[in-house]
């Protein structure tokens, strides 16, 4: 079975701080994308305000999930993030070992196991 680790981060967004949002997610992603190569997926998704947004994260395995969680972006822009928006749901998707647990306990999130299934690539 797959080592990967989903996350689906939920934000909700006061109408004000939309813009300064919309800056603070693009330079994460930036930093992101140039600094931890087992982010396998890194996505933001916004409703037509822009008040909510949904984040699609994809690791190879819990060793890159939590490099992220400790990386120079998640240290640094994360926490104006937190400043200016609400994360109003966590769901991790995978089997996390358990020192990814740990840290995902302090994040009030919804851990879903994989049991079965499958998954194609293009």
């Amino acid at each position: 079975m797959s080592e990967n680790i989903h996350i689906r981060a939920y934000f909700i967004i006061e109408k004000d701080n939309v813009k300064r949002f919309k800056k603070l997610i693009r330079e994460m992603s930036e930093v992101v994308e140039t600094n931890e190569p087992d982010t396998l997926e890194y996505r933001f998704y916004l409703n037509e305000e822009g008040t909510r947004c949904i984040v699609h994260e994809t690791y190879a395995d819990s060793k890159a999930t939590l490099l992220h969680n400790y990386s120079v972006a998640s240290k640094t822009i994360l926490p104006s993030i937190f400043n200016i928006a609400q994360l109003n749901r966590l769901d991790v998707y995978g089997n996390p070992n358990d020192e990814l647990k740990k840290v995902l306990a302090g994040l009030n999130s919804d851990t879903f196991n994989l049991f079965t299934g499958f998954s194609r690539k293009n």
